[in-house]
């Protein structure tokens, strides 16, 4: 990221703190159970001493390079939550959040959310902290049968304890059948043109039927607060990001 994007970023970020709400910390994890349509998540459970941080988004300044602005207010206060749109953390800002947690992750996976998701209109960053949840920051830990070597980052085929879910041969692939995935419960429209259909439980999904990441609660994971915990990893990673900058 350039000194330039490093402001610009600086200049975003703070203007995140015109409220506060209270964000629980990541203290611990474990098994979760399933849904007919998704994967049963070795879900990061939390157990809540809090802090305060900040959540409320705001416009992008224009031309933020791997910043990408918001549209409009009605996204902002309407649409933060939802599954689709642009990413504000970058392929780098991805990695360094991961990288204090678990040393050995390749920066591969993160320059593939930060890729991919610009394809289909899904917010990469929030996907890739949705992974991070249902992976145990990568190290594929806490009760998971899922292994590394099967690029599946998000649980697919993962439908009840002990199953070993879908495998993928490359990070690329991995990263798009999730993509794919939520990309199905958000919207109705077809894939993009010339993408290819990856995710293998595409077709199980109600198309449309799930636009907000709140929506996946008791869809994709049983767990009534699945969407809760991707968010509050999502302040976190926004918090990194911006004391990376800083720095």
């Amino acid at each position: 990221m350039t000194f330039k994007h490093c402001t610009l970023f600086i200049i975003l970020l703070t203007s995140l703190l015109s409220c506060s709400t209270t964000v629980p910390r990541l203290t611990a994890v474990a098994t979760a159970g399933a849904t007919d349509d998704s994967p049963a998540p070795w879900n990061v459970v939390w157990i809540d001493d809090t802090e305060t941080d900040t959540l409320t988004p705001a416009p992008s300044p224009a031309g933020a390079g791997d910043v990408t602005s918001i549209a409009t207010v009605t996204e902002i206060t309407d649409g933060y939550h939802t599954i689709t749109g642009s990413s504000l953390v970058d392929a780098d800002g991805m990695y360094r959040f991961v990288i204090a947690n678990n040393p050995d992750f390749d920066r591969n996976i993160a320059e593939a959310f930060h890729s991919i998701s610009k394809k289909y209109g899904v917010r990469g960053d929030m996907a890739f902290c949705q992974a991070i949840l249902e992976t145990g920051w990568f190290k594929f830990t806490g009760g998971t049968k899922v292994t590394p070597d099967q690029h599946n980052y998000c649980g697919l085929g993962v439908t009840k304890l002990g199953m070993k879910g879908h495998s993928f041969p490359t990070v690329e692939d991995g990263v798009t059948a999730q993509i794919q995935h939520l990309y199905a419960y958000a919207v109705s429209a077809p894939l993009p043109k010339g993408e290819k259909l990856i995710d293998p439980r595409f077709h199980k999904v109600r198309r449309g039927c799930a636009p907000t990441w709140n929506d996946l609660s008791g869809r994709w994971a049983a767990n009534p607060r699945y969407a809760e915990r991707i968010l509050d990893l999502y302040a976190k990673l926004l918090t990194s990001a911006r004391q990376t900058c800083k720095e």
